[in-house]
Formats: C-alpha cells, sequence, structure tokens
C-alpha cells in the first residue's frame, strides 16, 4: 500500500510539474487568439460547445457525468489496487480454516467519442476494458484472473437551460464481456465432481448488459466554481447472477484557479462523491460509495486533460469479503 501512494504521489507531483511547464507554451496559444472576434465564450459556446456556464468552463469527470451538448473525443488509462482484500479461508467442503488476505491489481482503458447532432442532442460510441490479477499467491488463487470488454451507445438530450443553469437527459446501454480464470474454482469443481470432464474448465464467462437513464444537472454560480450533479436508474447484471435495478445519484464541485484574480493559474481541482444501490461493472456489491479527486490543467480552448483519482470501499455480502480500491486514471477529452 505504501508504494502505491507513493506512486500516487509521484504521478500528481509530475502532473503539476508538466502542467507548468506547458503552460507558457498553451497560453501563447491562447493570447493569439484573444484579440480575435472567435476567441469569447459566445464563441466557445456555440462554434466549440465547449462546457461553459455564466464564464466557467466545467472540469469533466468520470465519477460525474456532465450533462452539455459537445462534440468529442475522449481517452482514459489508469491503472489501481484493491487494497486488503481478506476473506475467510474455506476448505473443499466449505468449513473455514484462515482469515487471509491479500491485494488486487488493475489496469483499464476507455475511448468514447460523443457526437453534438445540434446544440440539444448528442450521441456517443464507447469502447473499453479491464484487467485484474492477484498481487500474492491468496488472490492470484481465490480471485483467479479476470478481465472484460465493453461496448456501450447512448444520447444525450438538452431539456433546460439558462445562463448559469443546465439539465439533460441520458440514456446509456452497454454490453460486457467477462472472463474469469480460477484455480480455486477449477480444483473445487474435480472435487465435487470427483472427475476431470468435458465440463470442467478454468474460464468461467459472462456476459453483462445494463441499461440506465440519467438526469444530469449544472450550474456554475460564479466564473470560477461550478457543481455538477446526476441521479438515475438502470436495470443490470453482475457476474453469472440475475437482472436487478441499480439507483445512483451524486454530485461534484470543481474551481478553476485561472479565473480567481489573485491566482491566475490554469489548474483546476475537482471533488465528487456518488451512490450506487449495486455494483455497475461485473462485481456483485450493494450500497457503493465511490469517492474522487481530480487535478487538471484549464488553460487550452480545445482540450481537457487530467488526472482523477477513485476511491471505493466495497463488501461482498455472499463471500464475506470487504476491499478497498484506489484507481488512477490519466483522462484527455479534446473538443471538435
Amino acid at each position: 500500500m505504501k508504494t502505491f501512494i507513493s506512486s500516487n504521489h509521484i504521478i500528481l507531483f509530475s502532473a503539476i510539474l508538466c502542467f507548468t511547464i506547458l503552460n507558457p507554451i498553451l497560453n501563447a496559444q491562447v493570447r493569439e487568439t484573444e484579440n480575435s472576434p472567435n476567441s469569447d465564450t459566445t464563441y466557445l459556446m456555440t462554434k466549440k460547445m465547449l462546457p461553459i456556464l455564466n464564464n466557467f468552463r466545467f472540469i469533466p469527470s468520470d465519477v460525474i457525468y456532465d450533462p452539455f451538448i459537445t462534440t468529442f473525443i475522449k481517452l482514459n488509462v489508469g491503472t489501481g489496487l484493491a487494497l486488503d482484500l481478506s476473506s475467510y479461508v474455506r476448505d473443499l467442503r466449505g468449513n473455514i480454516r484462515d482469515t487471509v488476505s491479500g491485494d488486487l491489481s488493475y489496469i483499464s482503458a476507455d475511448i468514447q467519442f460523443q457526437y453534438a447532432v445540434n446544440n440539444w442532442l448528442a450521441f456517443n460510441i464507447n469502447l473499453g476494458g479491464y484487467g485484474r490479477l492477484g498481487t500474492n499467491t491468496y488472490t492470484i488463487l481465490t480471485q483467479g484472473v479476470s478481465y472484460a470488454t465493453s461496448f456501450g451507445v447512448g444520447g444525450k438530450a438538452k431539456i433546460w437551460q439558462n445562463e448559469k443553469m443546465m439539465l439533460s437527459t441520458t440514456l446509456d446501454f452497454r454490453f460486457q464481456d467477462v472472463y474469469l480464470y480460477s484455480i480455486y474454482d477449477f480444483v473445487k469443481e474435480v472435487y465435487e465432481e470427483g472427475e476431470i470432464d468435458s465440463t470442467s474448465s478454468l474460464l468461467s464467462e459472462d456476459q453483462i448488459n445494463y441499461t440506465f437513464l440519467n438526469l444530469n444537472y449544472a450550474w456554475a454560480p460564479a466564473d470560477w466554481w461550478g457543481v455538477t450533479a446526476i441521479a438515475g436508474f438502470g436495470i443490470g447484471e453482475a457476474f453469472q447472477t440475475s437482472v436487478r435495478g441499480n439507483f445512483r445519484s451524486g454530485a461534484s464541485v470543481s474551481v478553476d484557479f485561472n479565473n480567481i484574480k489573485a491566482i491566475e493559474f490554469p489548474i483546476g481541482l475537482l471533488v465528487s462523491i456518488k451512490y450506487n444501490s449495486a455494483g455497475e461493472s461485473s462485481s456483485d456489491i450493494k450500497n457503493i460509495f465511490t469517492y474522487g479527486f481530480k487535478i487538471a490543467y484549464t488553460g487550452h480552448k480545445d482540450f481537457d486533460i487530467g488526472i482523477e483519482n477513485t476511491y471505493q470501499s466495497l463488501k461482498y455480502e455472499l463471500l464475506d469479503e470487504k476491499i478497498n480500491t484506489v484507481l488512477s486514471s490519466f483522462c484527455l477529452r479534446y473538443y471538435f
């Protein structure tokens, strides 16, 4: 855990150093267009369709989706750890023998393209995947090696907007193929069956689908900070389980220090929190709180770039396991 936290600090300090070095170069490009009639906020909202309200440009988050009708391509690459996974060790007859713990490592990648048909309607397509691997003998044997690929499509429609607020609705469909290689499950199956037959396999797989309908809200009370919020309901599945309902709600607050006269440094910060009554991926978990923190560069009109960290405390009730996950993602969004 100490190693992971140290690596997160290195990533954070490197990002700040990178933003500091790039700032004069990128700001020079911005200053070249400041005397142009097309450089004001009105132009950015109508031509570039950036996420702007009340002269505040919102920092995008993958924890709380925003309501803005924009055209962009997004790339996320992340890595992290599931810390202190602990559970009871049971023999093949189900008897408890010990309590052990370990960590899991994650990698993930995601690319999305959203196209704004006009100023009130947009559609998006999403491709992604993740991999998970235990970091010691216990987690490799019990959790195995798993990976997933996903494909999603969705739509977004603006309901209402004024100078400081916007409300939209989104409808998202996601299809996920999950693969799990588990040595423990394979040995247990062979033990219970008494032999290895044609159905015995290290690999378990499943296709998981879910649909979400959301309300997305944004509010900019000033030109240097803003709030986004989300509330929605969906129907989905977990790995090898039945269909279930899922309620989500959350909010985020972002600040752009470039618009604070006493600071005027193109760095933005975002904090977020989201609640889910059930997991949105292949995990069979309930009552999930996700906490997010993002640092972003805010000095360029064409793109948003930053590092977003998320934390979750999860409990697998059926397996009596607890796990804390910490994930860091490099996020790039380019607007057209």
